[in-house]
């Protein structure tokens, strides 16, 4: 995907390369903002905010903070590649603003970690939809402004040496710890914040503090 939008696949041109960084950003904002506004509308269908809904972000919070230290859960994906037709059939502003739609819906592509799982039941536990997408979207912000790191990207040998730069970072063993560090914290604040009681708090509480971490 990186690979894709690059400005070598530009011509060398930085100008429509930033023009495509920013609508696949977008994208991918608005990806992520569709996922959240749809968990927090699940969350209205099935009642919440509930006496006691903290309990679910905290288990959750505990289990994929688990998963960050080794031990073993899955986290929902899909891994699916994005559709590279698009490629050739759209303007690359257009097929850029596309492939961020899906990949800031998360789940449909690869996830490393299972931080935006947590985000997620804070989203559906905070019953508000609005509040769902203000906590999901800087996961889509984060995902297209990754892209930023192609900027000197003038040839097909320097846009794969950005993305093997990225691997190398993504696996860096301190990243786990900021990921357990978010979902504890979260944890704790949607905890004390007692019972998730509105959707207000639960936005103030855990949702703020994954919020921050995923931009």
């Amino acid at each position: 995907m990186v690979e894709t939008i690059t400005p070598v696949v530009h011509g060398g041109s930085r100008r429509r390369w930033a023009r495509s960084v920013a609508a696949h950003t977008l994208g991918a904002v608005l990806g992520a903002a569709f996922l959240g506004a749809a968990l927090g509308g699940i969350g209205v269908a099935v009642g919440a905010p509930w006496t006691g809904g903290w309990i679910i972000v905290v288990a959750a919070a505990l289990v994929y903070s688990a998963r960050e230290l080794g031990v073993r859960v899955p986290v929902p994906q899909l891994r699916r590649q994005v559709p590279e037709w698009w490629r050739r059939s759209f303007p690359p502003a257009v097929s850029s603003f596309l492939y961020g739609v899906v990949l800031g819906t998360g789940y449909g592509t690869h996830l490393r970690h299972g931080t935006l799982v947590v985000a997620s039941a804070v989203a559906v536990a905070g019953g508000s939809p609005l509040a769902g997408a203000l906590i999901v979207a800087p996961f889509g912000m984060a995902r297209g402004l990754s892209l930023a790191v192609t900027w000197e990207s003038t040839s097909g040998a320097g846009a794969s040496r950005a993305v093997e730069a990225l691997e190398r970072w993504s696996l860096r063993p301190w990243i786990p710890w900021i990921h357990v560090s978010a979902m504890a914290g979260a944890g704790v604040a949607v905890a004390m914040n007692g019972a998730v009681p509105t959707a207000a708090d639960v936005l103030r509480a855990g949702g703020f503090v994954l919020a921050v971490v995923l931009a």
